[in-house]
């Protein structure tokens, strides 16, 4: 079957204050990769980009806990996630509870790992 490439905005380096961390325009965007499905991106514009300050690292946390949620409910049982070493960083260290310290060292550029996710749900008493 044909591999999905999807866009989800909460997969993204921490943004703010400085504008190379600006999303482009979605069309822009669909014209320039138009092997990718820019369906997920729910704005035309960045509405995350705040040009008065950066996120902070409980802003980004949360950004990937929104996205784990979404990956959750998706029926693959491999997928690849490609983003900035900051984003991977903050995933392993502040989202995934990761089994020895070869997943808290910093990401170096175009580097690939591989991670088995397990998603367990604490019961609500």
């Amino acid at each position: 079957g044909k591999v999905p490439f999807l866009a989800h905005e909460m997969v993204r380096e921490g943004t703010g204050v400085h504008v190379c961390d600006k999303r482009r325009p979605k069309t822009r965007q669909e014209k320039e990769f138009p092997l990718i499905d820019f369906s997920l991106l729910e704005s035309e514009e960045d509405v995350i980009f705040m040009e008065d300050r950066r996120e902070s690292k409980l802003d980004v946390s949360e950004r990937i806990y929104k996205f784990l949620e979404w990956l959750e409910l998706r029926d693959e049982k491999h997928v690849g996630v490609s983003s900035h070493s900051e984003w991977l960083l903050t995933a392993f260290n502040a989202n995934f509870q990761a089994v020895g310290s070869c997943n808290t060292d910093w990401f170096q550029t175009g580097e690939m790992r591989t991670a088995i996710l397990e998603f367990i749900r604490k019961e609500q008493n």
